[in-house]
């Protein structure tokens, strides 16, 4: 008998709630996590978690790659499970793995039996969330935000945040106050659909994996007589705005995961807090195997001005952190490893970058997705 969707969630939420660090009793959170399930055993293993809600402004981006960009839950729990993917290779090499396995062509992938399910506490932010954002919303507000003048976008750019949320099937940056500074994060819907054609693995690790596909998205806090249009606005935002793509890489798809629900509560979520409860500025990552920590700012809670650029104290999920765990992969399957930089790395990752081309260069679908800049990506494993 296969785990539900209820099951899924329920091992998530368990594993979170076995946690030490909770948020703040005033303040809401959200919560992400990639699950494996084994459909020869039924075995099911939550491989990351993350939460949170926020990001770093376009001013405060880090050029040594030691703090993340980008702190929503989704995002955390997607480099959680790169960085568990990574470690799993790594085991493999030791002893033979229950989830991976290395192909006759080298490349390592899922095996056969093993399917990944995505599990998110509320609906991701962007195009999936519009719709449902707007009819929860304070009638005052509502009619504000339908009188106001919005400037018509270029087909293809991305709207600011919560703007103009009759604009759908479209990209969007983070949401955030109007007075906030701007952000460089596109939404998690635009995330979650890009993770639908190039893969969660990610371009690092596909010099050794195959592309890794979620198979079914579990969303939580969504009422009975909401889950029909908001099912309909996640099909849409998570593949179907995309179309059809021609010229990817063998190996490389575009997913449609199943979209379900789950009526069980996270209880550090909005819906179940009070209605003036605030959001959390801390951000946890937890990683199976492997141990959790707490971030804000994108930077390792509690750590002192002078030790954050020690490597020691660098977030595990940070890009540097990765970088470094990446090369130590390589090693361990002989693989050569040129010293170069992050951002070299990635570009040397070949089919990845032809199958990203195909949804994000220039007339594709994603044409109109906002990058940071190369110049964040320019540093060495051994950046201090």
């Amino acid at each position: 008998m296969h785990p539900s969707f209820d099951d899924i969630a329920s091992a998530a939420l368990l594993v979170a709630a076995s946690l030490p660090y909770k948020p703040q009793p005033d303040k809401f959170t959200i919560l992400a996590s990639f699950v494996l399930e084994s459909r020869t055993s039924g075995l099911v293993k939550v491989i990351s978690l993350g939460t949170g809600s926020k990001c770093l402004p376009s001013g405060r981006l880090p050029p040594r790659g030691d703090a993340l960009h980008d702190s929503h839950a989704e995002v955390l729990a997607r480099r959680g499970a790169v960085r568990w993917l990574l470690e799993e290779i790594l085991r493999d090499t030791r002893q033979p793995s229950d989830w991976v396995d290395r192909r006759t062509d080298g490349m390592y992938d899922l095996k056969d039996d093993i399917i990944l399910y995505l599990y998110v506490s509320t609906v991701p932010c962007g195009d999936a969330s519009t719709r449902l954002l707007a009819s929860l919303q304070d009638p005052n507000i509502a009619s504000f935000k339908d009188s106001t003048s919005w400037p018509i976008l270029p087909a293809g750019a991305p709207s600011r945040g919560r703007d103009d949320y009759a604009r759908i099937g479209v990209l969007r940056t983070k949401p955030g106050r109007a007075d906030a500074p701007p952000v460089l994060s596109m939404a998690c819907s635009d995330k979650i659909a890009r993770w639908g054609v190039l893969g969660v693995q990610g371009a690092l690790s596909s010099a050794f994996l195959k592309p890794v596909y979620v198979t079914a998205i579990i969303i939580g806090d969504v009422v009975e007589e909401m889950r029909e249009i908001v099912k309909e606005d996640c099909e849409r935002a998570f593949y179907g705005r995309i179309g059809n793509l021609s010229g990817l890489p063998d190996g490389f798809r575009l997913a449609r995961p199943v979209v379900g629900f789950t009526s069980l509560p996270f209880v550090h979520s909005k819906a179940q807090l009070p209605e003036l409860s605030t959001s959390s500025n801390d951000s946890l990552c937890w990683i199976a195997d492997s141990g959790y920590e707490v971030l804000i700012n994108g930077l390792r809670r509690g750590v002192p001005p002078k030790h954050r650029n020690s490597q020691k104290f660098r977030p595990m999920l940070s890009k540097v952190s990765l970088f470094g765990l990446y090369r130590t992969v390589l090693t361990a399957l002989a693989l050569p490893g040129p010293d170069v930089s992050y951002h070299s790395a990635k570009q040397s990752s070949e089919s990845y970058q032809i199958a990203k081309h195909v949804l994000l260069g220039p007339e594709a679908p994603f044409s109109g997705w906002i990058y940071s800049g190369t110049e964040w990506e320019n540093f060495t494993e051994d950046a201090h």
